[in-house]
């Protein structure tokens, strides 16, 4: 087997329309796909898409992974979402490699807002 690529990142929700307009207007991600029949929506990060499956039963505090969104200020993108009641888990970090902040959509899921030291991002950076 060869894996050649990533074709999506999913995150389970619980209210498909409550997270699909938290991607949307508060992370500004294009939204490609929206489907209450099949309580799935995409939204175009770039170099890959975040998909929401709705209709979950999701457990306190949510388990699982995290995707990382590249930015371009780190510290504007914390005040912005500071400013608009997100729920932050991690102020700005500052690792020497890069910046980052890390959030949590309205079902807990993890999102981290990320700007590498040399302005690069997705996988064909140097």
């Amino acid at each position: 087997m060869k894996i050649r690529g990533t074709d999506f990142v999913m995150y389970p929700v619980s209210d498909l329309a409550r997270a699909a307009k938290f991607y949307r207007e508060v992370l500004g991600l294009p939204q490609e796909v929206y489907s209450e029949e099949w309580q799935w929506a995409e939204f175009n990060c770039g170099n890959l898409t975040l998909s929401l499956k709705g209709g979950e039963k999701l457990p306190e505090p949510v388990p699982g992974g995290r995707i990382a969104l590249a930015v371009e200020d780190v510290h504007a993108a914390y005040e912005e979402l500071k400013r608009q009641g997100v729920r932050i888990v991690k102020e700005p970090q500052n690792y020497g490699c890069c910046q980052a902040i890390e959030i949590l959509d309205p079902d807990g899921n993890h999102v981290i807002l990320h700007r590498r030291a040399d302005g690069s991002f997705g996988p064909n950076s140097p």
